[in-house]
């Protein structure tokens, strides 16, 4: 099993958790809502003797402390900060992404931002309600779980957002570590607060974005996709004459099955494909 360096980075307002493992090129895997590094270990653990891997808590998750207030107005530029200065810190230089769920909305964010540190984007299923035809529609509904929690507490609220994006039969795997899931459910709080309505209602850049597409694969869960989540993946895929790569598993494949995902993974960072200059 490789060894997994763990260290912290302090960047503005935040001391960021995060953890290195494996060598050759950086590849950089965000984590989506529940915030959490270690729900990569087995994937990233199959992927380090190919890359040098890097895995992080986002900022107010887990073991990642903020220092004061979080702007929620800031949301998708605060989080692109983290991880732009997360690469400069420790990929020192370009470096591939995979983001899911609001890991892919900061990717897609930070390779809008920061074309020069990205050498190739995997977005996997990134919830990016704004890309839809129906956009009014899910900004109700999010807004309706953010004003649940509100008034009724954080259970009612999570059953209600995730029976409403198709998330409430999530696969997992056999095992799981007592503490991941204490931090996944002290995060619960951070993310009603913080991001239920931010990571969906975030208005991508897509002039940019259609720039940087040849760099871009949308993929989806194989298992998710009549779930909201895919859809986003779909529209920006079809904006660009592309197909949606499909990943084993659903919206957390990467936990559930690590194996065949990080075998698809590692297919799609090495297939052949034309690589842009950054613009």
């Amino acid at each position: 099993m490789p060894v997994k360096q763990t260290h912290t980075l302090d960047v503005p307002g935040a001391r960021l958790h995060y953890q290195v493992r494996g060598q050759g090129p950086a590849l950089l895997l965000i984590p989506g809502s529940n915030g959490d590094a270690d729900l990569f270990d087995a994937v990233a653990d199959l992927l380090a003797p190919r890359y040098a891997v890097i895995t992080y808590d986002r900022r107010g998750f887990s073991r990642s402390t903020v220092n004061g207030s979080f702007d929620n107005s800031a949301w998708g530029d605060t989080h692109v900060d983290d991880a732009r200065r997360l690469l400069r810190a420790v990929a020192r230089g370009r470096a591939q992404v995979f983001g899911s769920s609001a890991g892919a909305v900061i990717g897609l964010a930070l390779i809008s931002q920061s074309p020069d540190l990205v050498t190739r984007l995997i977005a996997h299923e990134p919830p990016l309600a704004e890309v839809l035809a129906d956009a009014p529609r899910w900004r109700t509904f999010f807004q309706e779980v953010y004003d649940t929690y509100r008034r009724d507490g954080a259970e009612p609220a999570m059953r209600m957002f995730m029976t409403g994006i198709g998330l409430d039969a999530l696969q997992r795997p056999a095992h799981i570590d007592p503490e991941l899931i204490h931090r996944l459910s002290a995060n619960i709080g951070f993310f009603l607060d913080h991001e239920v309505r931010q990571a969906p209602g975030h208005r991508p850049d897509l002039v940019t974005l259609d720039a940087q597409r040849e760099r871009i694969v949308m993929a989806g869960g194989r298992d998710s996709r009549q779930h909201f989540a895919y859809r986003p993946s779909l529209a920006l895929a079809d904006r660009w004459g592309k197909h949606v790569i499909d990943f084993p598993g659903d919206h957390t494949g990467y936990w559930s099955q690590p194996a065949e995902f990080a075998t698809t993974l590692i297919n799609v960072l090495t297939r052949a494909t034309k690589v842009i200059p950054s613009v």
